[in-house]
């Protein structure tokens, strides 16, 4: 059955999350392989296709950064999974080597999908830092123009290598874990050996951490989304959602729709926006990659190709026509995210591994292939993982705040329940202290008694709490720091504990061992 359920993310060092458990995963492959098996025979012969050339395509580019393949697989199974090509954190990283450890016991074609069609961000590394105070420092590796994609920004100069190098290794050494130095210096030495032949940024990040990972011994296939959509399976897969376009949109938006009503999501953008229509032309899951960055395409009555508002293909009738007029065009269109992973669970994978962000959002994909194809979804898996780097932090809970916070509060409010924690500095505050409590005291038991004058007893019971506050103040003063510190040592906590820091601050070989 497909993994539907959120599913939580390992909180302690060293725990790894495999939902259904790993040693399930080849049935479930195998069970997904049969059932695709039996697709109607234009899927069936679309998905051969599609499986053939992403084993090719994988392995030309993975030779073409560095990776010697994996010898011919023992068995016609494919496992995948897949992210952005950027400084992602062990528990993204740790899919990699779980696909790798598949392999390894099933001869499965392990593929790691470099989806350098997204929009690159701030390609930033993330690391905790003291200077002095314990913050987040974020170094970004080189500029990037809004909303191109990862393929399309060119990789760093040396000098913007040079640049991040140092600012990095400075913030890592304020912190007492030396090894964050080494691990990371021998990773860029991997993106200045990659840099000699990667033009962009996806094929630099990719080469270089499949370098890094060599001391793991991993040789799965890397295939950019790029790359793959270039193939004649996959442009037959987008020519049939571009003649399709407004069925496909209203299963599209129906299939949101239900997921948002179903986990009481309220905003329209999450998971993903919905499919939108202007007149006749209609939004379709793909972008267009050109000079000019990425753009969303749509298609009209006449089975036209818009991007920016212009035509840029006349796709004809048939999705031989319209594969042809793709190719003719030079044009690169690209999966937006639900269409990305329902090519490659339904025509290429036999089981595709997602993390838990992935796993939530693909629940909408099972819903469109069900609706849309007529086919049972394939089930997935989802792995993560949590490591925290070295160190040594003393963990600031919460509770420990809301304990200081609370005793404040009791203070302020009741400062005759600590009188005996305190120690005055004459024996006439004592005595003093003492005789407000007293009269406290008495007081509030006689503010329950009939016909008393229950506004002036009130205002004496504060009077008396005032006073006793002003001689308890060197000790409220003391909580108040006290609690400032907690707090500080809290906010640390979280800097130090956060589990995203990027897998360049880790040894491959200690997530390979996680995962055997």
């Amino acid at each position: 059955m497909p993994v539907h359920g959120r599913q939580k993310v390992p909180e302690g060092h060293g725990e790894v999350l495999c939902s259904p458990p790993f040693e399930e995963w080849e049935a479930l492959a195998r069970a997904n392989s049969v059932m695709l098996g039996a697709l109607p025979e234009a899927l069936g012969a679309l998905r051969a296709q599609a499986r053939l050339e992403a084993g090719e395509a994988g392995r030309s580019y993975s030779r073409s950064i560095g990776v010697t393949p994996a010898p011919a697989p023992r068995s016609d199974l494919i496992v995948m999974t897949g992210h952005q090509p950027d400084f992602y954190h062990p528990g993204v990283w740790v899919k990699d080597f779980l696909v790798q450890r598949f392999a390894d016991a099933t001869g499965a074609l392990g593929i790691d999908l470099v989806v350098d069609t997204d929009a690159a961000g701030d390609l930033e590394l993330r690391t905790p830092c003291f200077e002095p105070e314990v913050r987040v420092c974020g170094i970004p590796l080189c500029d990037v123009d809004p909303g191109r994609a990862y393929v399309q920004v060119a990789s760093p100069s040396k000098e913007q290598r040079s640049v991040f190098r140092e600012a990095v290794l400075s913030a890592l050494s304020t912190l007492p874990a030396p090894a964050l130095s080494r691990h990371f210096a021998t990773f860029c030495d991997g993106l200045d050996a990659a840099a000699q032949t990667a033009g962009d940024v996806a094929t630099l990040m990719t080469a270089a951490r499949r370098v890094y990972e060599r001391p793991a011994a991993t040789d799965y296939l890397e295939l950019p989304v790029s790359v793959q959509a270039r193939s004649r399976a996959f442009r037959r897969f987008a020519s049939s959602l571009l003649l399709d376009a407004e069925r496909f949109r209203e299963v599209y938006n129906a299939e949101l729709a239900s997921y948002r009503l179903r986990t009481g999501t309220r905003s329209a953008a999450q998971p993903v926006p919905d499919l939108g229509r202007v007149d006749d032309r209609v939004e379709c899951a793909l972008w267009l990659l050109d000079d000019q960055g990425r753009s969303s395409v749509s298609v009209d009555a006449r089975n036209r190709l818009y991007a920016r508002d212009r035509v840029v293909a006349d796709l004809g009738d048939t999705v031989d026509a319209a594969v042809a007029a793709l190719e003719h065009e030079g044009l690169l269109l690209a999966p937006k995210a639900l269409a990305l992973t329902l090519f490659q669970r339904l025509f290429v994978a036999d089981l595709f591994v997602h993390g838990t962000g992935g796993a939530r959002y693909d629940r909408v994909t099972d819903g469109i292939i069900g609706a849309y194809y007529g086919c049972s979804a394939p089930a997935y898996a989802v792995a993560s993982m949590t490591l925290l780097l070295p160190l040594g932090a003393r963990v600031t809970s919460d509770e420990e705040v809301t304990t200081i916070e609370q005793r404040l509060s009791r203070l302020e409010h009741n400062p005759d329940e600590f009188l005996g924690e305190v120690e005055f500095d004459t024996p006439g505050e004592h005595d003093e202290a003492e005789r407000l409590v007293r009269e406290k005291a008495a007081l509030v038991a006689a503010i329950e008694s009939p016909g008393v004058d229950r506004k002036a007893l009130g205002a004496r019971i504060r009077r008396a709490n005032t006073e006793l506050a002003a001689l308890l103040e060197p000790f409220v003063l003391e909580t108040r720091a006290e609690l400032r510190r907690l707090r500080a040592a809290r906010d640390s906590t979280e800097v130090l504990q956060d589990r995203s820091y990027p897998f360049c601050l880790y040894d491959p070989r200690e997530v390979m061992d996680k995962v055997r």
